[in-house]
């Protein structure tokens, strides 16, 4: 190392389900870049001693610091009813990095859990980002386009924020994460992705356009449903990004990117960690639907009735707890029952 200041600061954010992605995805940005200095930062709302020791042990043996920020759980609170509230509070950590590295280091690169590098990130380390806060690659056409006019946005520029190279002195200058902060707790905007387009209307004008080959994005959902049995990847792809419900560490997902997933694994701090079995009945489907696609039509139809059973436990839960406030609203008299069923959006 030639000391923390001259290399690259790499951040992650995670909760305790992706903190193996981020281990793996340092592992890949090491194999790919033997040439390189790192500093990884790993930022958490709360994690294990497992993880933590891994992460420590990997730092050891790789001889790059690795560090873990434990953010206060508190900072997100008022944001968890947000309108897609299936995103944990891991996803706003990127807004709070420039202001816990100012002072660390003069830029750093963000970089989602769920992406892997796969070749030579020489030339964005290098970037000059001039006057902008940050610099990203666009997300997807359909989900620009649909963005774009939701938070009311001139131009055709809606980025990804899977992966952020910031300047961390000009983003804390214009008080990008101030103003993401407050537009998010506004409720002026119905935001699909809160902190995405957050940050899309705040920094508006003051992001660099990347090339697409630094967030090559996948849904292995989609390729599960067609059982392709090929990824199609471009040969100047550097990091690919798979978005979405389905990722490289499930034991039903797509066998390219599980075999890019376990090659670089055995590099991290998770070696001896085997690959996720569905835990939800959604998963459950998707297993299913997996094994169908390959012909495995014993293990399809274990999945299927596995999914089934979950599911109808799900509904009986459910309709238990619908009947439960029934009888509490029925106790009710006048203004109380009037309140509280407004509330529920059932008036």
């Amino acid at each position: 190392m030639n000391g923390e200041r001259s290399a690259l600061h790499v951040a992650f954010g995670v909760d305790e389900n992706f903190f193996r992605g981020a281990g793996v995805c340092i592992a890949s940005i090491l194999d790919n870049n033997p040439d390189l200095d790192f500093v990884f930062h790993v930022f958490t709302f709360g994690c294990t001693e497992d993880s933590r020791a891994r992460l420590s042990r990997m730092s050891a043996e790789r001889g790059v610091p690795m560090h873990v920020h434990v953010l206060d759980e508190g900072a997100f609170s008022r944001y968890r009813h947000n309108p897609r509230g299936n995103y944990s509070n891991a996803i706003f950590t990127r807004i709070l990095m420039p202001g816990v590295l100012a002072g660390v280091t003069d830029r750093m690169l963000y970089v989602d859990s769920d992406i892997l590098c796969r070749g030579k990130l020489a030339e964005l380390a290098r970037m000059d980002l001039g006057e902008h806060v940050a610099a990203a690659a666009a997300d997807v056409h359909t989900i620009a386009q649909r963005r774009l006019a939701a938070m009311e946005l001139d131009g055709d520029f809606y980025f990804n924020s899977g992966l952020l190279l910031i300047d961390i002195d000009n983003w804390n200058r214009a008080r990008i994460t101030e103003r993401a902060i407050e537009l998010i707790g506004s409720g002026r905007y119905k935001l699909d992705y809160p902190d995405q387009d957050a940050l899309n209307k705040v920094a508006h004008g003051h992001v660099m356009k990347l090339h697409p080959k630094w967030n090559v994005m996948f849904s292995l959902l989609g390729n599960l449903r067609s059982c392709k049995q090929k990824l199609s990847i471009s040969d100047d792809a550097v990091m690919l990004h798979f978005g979405g419900p389905l990722k490289p560490w499930h034991s039903w997902s797509h066998a390219c990117a599980q075999s890019m997933f376990l090659s670089y694994q055995r590099g991290s701090g998770w070696a001896d960690v085997p690959l996720d079995r569905p835990r939800t009945y959604k998963q459950m489907h998707q297993c299913a639907t997996y094994h169908r696609g390959h012909g495995k039509y014993p293990q399809a139809l274990r999945w299927y009735a596995a999914y089934l059973h979950k599911k109808l436990s799900f509904v009986l839960q459910g309709a238990a707890a619908l009947a439960v406030l029934a009888i509490e609203l029925a106790s009710l008299k006048g203004a109380q029952a009037d309140w509280l069923a407004a509330s529920l959006g059932i008036a």
